[in-house]
């Protein structure tokens, strides 16, 4: 038990490879042990002697003349070598037979087919093994009666599907081993598909037979069934083959055009048309800014390689793809013998590929490669070419509709921001006339009552009205600043004077013009700055004002002098502004906090207030502290240690 234990596990540790090459050695020597066992047999009595030589030829034409059948990566070759393989029953003996089926289909496999060297001598292990089992049951059968009468017939009937069987066994047992799965639905279509025609190769092989022991000269008569049967045969594989490639491309076009993104589009094309084309690896190169610039690769294969949308620096001239984008026409790029361009170091030789254009707008934007192909069957051909034609228009169409989507999404974003302006304009427009109305309205109303009934109202109530009315035309002159004051920002063209500064003085001025029941405390010392005197004053005021308006009961300023900078604090003990808004209310027209509660505002105050701070050399910022919601004005100090003696320019 451990013994066993032990050998399982040694041969977990072998690569795919190295557990065929033990396979194709037992294989070999069972051959070996069924040719000794045999080796003193001798031909039939039978009239006609055939060399060895010309059974080998047979071989030979058989093993050349096959059809492919694939299934997954593996490939399963049906012959008609059956014929040869009787007729060497009858007519040479056991060891003879043995000789040339190693001959002729040796050369056959090496010189046509270029198998590489595990593969060529499993198949040649197993074809010596298979003749050994052919003859071993032909000679258990063949006493039992007439040569080429009913008992040989069936003697050669189930020599040869039990050379078929032990050969299927062998060939699926040396696929599992290799780390190749077929299903068992796949398995009973493949053997019944071989026995279907070893039986008619056996028939035709019993009648030519039959033909050389009486009619030598008639044998040709078995030919021209055995090519009607060959051509039958073959058209059928094509047609077979043909139609799952069809049924593969129409798959991969619904996959194509129901994936929204172009990335997974293209990782999946590559990924199938490495098994449609039964290719080792597939690559897809697209070049967004035009064959001059960085071209981007998608890729599956060898192995578990994948790249999506990957930058790569590729060398023009060494590049597959480059002659198709040039020419704009799919290419066959056979016997080739060269690395894979640009890829790393130990990148697979390609010796097999075939390459097409994707075309947008006329234009040749990517190519399509497909390399190496997998097996030794076959190599790319036309058919394949144009297969492969047909996917690549496929993936040209995901490329314009990826394109396509980009640009519904690029104007989808601008509708979407040209409603949002509009809204945005709505917003203002409803702002400002409610903002110019109400003082407007003041002065309008308070103008005409003072003209009409000036006789009947008294000295101190007309004083009160024109009290109003230069309050209500200062407030309707600020909003108006505002409004120049931003749009001439914008445009670059708001000219600020600058000059030394009494910062109280100015902040006196304002306060003193505000229309606020309380006393404005203001706390620190007196400091100077750089400013421009008017645009200052419209900066506190706009401060002051948002925070009567959206601020707490208490509000205070605070100077401080902070070297270089001269520091104006505006604070209340309002609720702030929410953290996600805290820039957002620099922004020209936008309203955050007590917009539902409180008057409604233009939302120029403090985006004008930030410009023409910055206008000044300073800034205006907002910081929630202590409870406090606090906007700070600095600006440049005059006279203090490391600042500026002139006023910045």
């Amino acid at each position: 038990m451990q013994v066993t234990e032990a050998g399982r596990s040694v041969f977990r540790l072998l690569s795919g490879a190295e557990r065929v090459w033990l396979l194709t050695a037992g294989v070999a020597t069972a051959a070996v042990l069924i040719a000794m066992s045999i080796r003193t047999g001798s031909p039939l009595d039978g009239p006609l002697d055939v060399p060895w030589w010309a059974l080998a030829v047979g071989f030979y034409l058989a093993e050349v003349a096959v059809v492919h059948l694939r299934f997954g990566k593996d490939a399963h070759s049906f012959s008609m070598s059956e014929i040869p393989l009787v007729v060497g029953l009858f007519f040479v003996g056991p060891l003879e037979l043995i000789g040339a089926q190693l001959v002729g289909t040796a050369v056959a496999l090496t010189i046509h087919r270029r198998q590489p060297p595990v593969k060529l001598a499993f198949n040649l292990a197993q074809f010596a093994f298979q003749a050994g089992i052919a003859v071993l049951v032909f000679r258990a059968y063949i006493d039992l009666g007439d040569p080429v009468g009913p008992a040989g017939w069936a003697a050669a009937m189930i020599a040869a599907l039990a050379a078929l069987l032990a050969a299927d066994l062998l060939i699926n047992t040396a696929i599992r081993l290799n780390g190749g799965m077929i299903q068992a639905s796949e398995v009973f279509e493949v053997f019944g598909m071989s026995a279907l025609a070893a039986i008619m190769n056996t028939a035709l092989a019993l009648s030519a037979v039959t033909m050389l022991w009486s009619h030598p000269e008639a044998v040709w008569l078995v030919a021209a069934p055995s090519l009607v049967f060959f051509l039958a045969y073959r058209a059928y594989v094509s047609q077979r083959a043909e139609r799952t490639r069809l049924n593969t491309l129409y798959e991969i076009t619904r996959e194509l055009h129901g994936l929204p993104q172009l990335e997974t589009a293209l990782a999946t094309a590559a990924a199938r048309a490495c098994s449609m084309f039964d290719a080792e690896f597939t690559e897809i190169y697209l070049f967004p800014n035009g064959r001059g610039g960085t071209p981007y690769r998608t890729a599956a294969g060898p192995g578990s390689r994948r790249e999506v949308m990957r930058s790569v620096d590729l060398e023009p001239q060494n590049a597959m793809w480059r002659p198709v984008v040039e020419s704009g026409q799919a290419l066959l790029l056979a016997g080739l013998d060269e690395p894979l361009p640009s890829s790393s170091p130990d990148a697979p030789h390609v010796t097999d590929a075939m390459a097409a254009p994707l075309v947008d707008g006329g234009t040749a934007v990517g190519a399509v490669v497909v390399a190496n192909r997998l097996g030794d069957i076959s190599r790319f051909d036309r058919q394949d070419l144009e297969t492969l034609q047909t996917l690549a228009a496929q993936i040209s169409v995901s490329v314009r509709n990826s394109h396509l989507e980009d640009s519904l999404a690029r104007v989808t974003e601008l509708k979407e921001e040209q409603e949002r302006l509009i809204h945005s304009k709505n917003q203002f427009v409803a702002s400002i006339s409610h903002e110019l109305r109400t003082p407007l309205t003041a002065v309008v109303g308070l103008s005409q009552e003072l003209a009409s009934g000036h006789q009947s109202l008294t000295e101190e109530e007309r004083k009160e009205l024109v009290g109003v009315i230069a309050e209500q035309s200062i407030e309707l002159s600020s909003i108006v600043d505002d409004l120049l004051v931003a749009a001439r920002a914008d445009s670059g063209t708001l000219p600020v004077h600058i000059t030394a500064v009494d910062v109280t003085q100015e902040l006196q001025v304002v306060v003193g013009h505000l229309d606020s029941p309380d006393e404005i405390p203001v706390q620190g010392s007196s400091s100077t700055t750089w400013a421009d005197p008017l645009r200052l004053r419209q900066i506190l005021r706009n401060l002051l004002t948002n925070a009567d308006r959206y601020g707490g009961e208490s509000i205070s300023v605070e100077l401080t002098d902070r070297g270089p900078h001269v520091s104006i604090a505006v604070k209340d003990n309002g609720p702030g502004v929410p953290p996600e808004h805290e820039e957002s209310i620099f922004e020209a027209y936008e309203r955050v906090g007590g917009a539902e509660t409180q008057p409604a505002s233009v939302g120029l105050g403090l985006a004008v207030a930030r410009q023409l701070s910055r206008l000044m050399g300073g800034d205006v910022t907002y910081q929630r502290n202590d409870g406090h919601t606090i906007f700070e004005l600095t600006l440049p100090a005059v006279g203090s240690v490391n600042s500026l003696q002139t006023p910045p320019s």
